[in-house]
């Protein structure tokens, strides 16, 4: 089943997510997905971030703090950036699942807003294949993680130029467990050459749908999805292909 959406950047069709696409994420997130279906009948899913007492890690694209007021403009900002860079990203052929998201933690004197990312490269990914491990970071996340951050960096610098939006300073790249983040905005999954939406319901007027069609994203799988903690029971339905 696949629906055309006709933003005002263009059209992009939207398909529901079949059970090898699903079967595929379930294996390659690095705890899983899960699976709800509510009293009307309507499916949504869950991205693991959580299982039991094994919390994911994320990597951490440290940002200068912003003012309470200026909130919605930095969001906004980096939501616009994130849709361009994915866009970019996907010419590159990456075989692992990557997860980019925008996190919210509030500060002392104001609130961090930034990119958080997540995933697990592919093992025959040319991420892994062809390009060297950095071991400082794919340590922990698994050989050429970081070369996938790397290029979807690249891609955020050049969505940056494109749209003459500024991309706030990195201050550093930090590597946190998910309960440090704050509130994560999921937006997207990106798993080879296919890019999930993880908006709850989608339309004409979608602002992310609109942002992705212009920057050039035609297809798309719908993926209405959030992060989610679940029991240790449920590890092997999250991660069973």
């Amino acid at each position: 089943m696949s629906d055309t959406y006709k933003t005002r950047q263009g059209s992009i069709t939207v398909k529901s997510p079949g059970s090898l696409e699903l079967a595929n994420l379930r294996s390659e997130l690095p705890l899983g997905l899960v699976c709800t279906t509510s009293s009307d009948g309507n499916t949504s899913y869950g991205f693991v971030t959580k299982c039991g007492d094994d919390e994911i890690w994320g990597l951490k694209q440290q940002s200068l703090e912003v003012d309470l007021k200026d909130e919605r403009t930095v969001f906004m900002a980096n939501l616009i950036l994130l849709a361009h860079a994915v866009a970019g990203y996907l010419r590159h052929g990456f075989g692992g699942c990557f997860v980019p998201t925008i996190y919210r933690k509030e500060k002392p004197k104001g609130l961090e807003i930034g990119f958080a990312y997540f995933g697990k490269p592919s093992s025959t990914g040319i991420e892994s294949a062809e390009f060297p491990s950095e071991a400082a970071y794919d340590k922990r996340f698994g050989d050429g993680f970081f070369t996938m951050f790397r290029h979807f960096y690249e891609e955020l610098k050049e969505g940056s130029k494109k749209t003459g939006i500024t991309l706030s300073r990195v201050l550093g790249l930090d590597q946190r467990p998910r309960g440090l983040l704050g509130s994560l905005g999921l937006h997207c999954v990106v798993h080879g050459r296919r890019l999930y939406v993880c908006r709850e319901s989608l339309d004409d007027n979608d602002f992310f749908l609109t942002l992705l069609a212009s920057a050039g994203i035609r297809e798309a799988v719908h993926l209405p999805c959030r992060a989610v903690s679940i029991g240790e029971e449920l590890r092997e339905q999250a991660t069973t292909p």
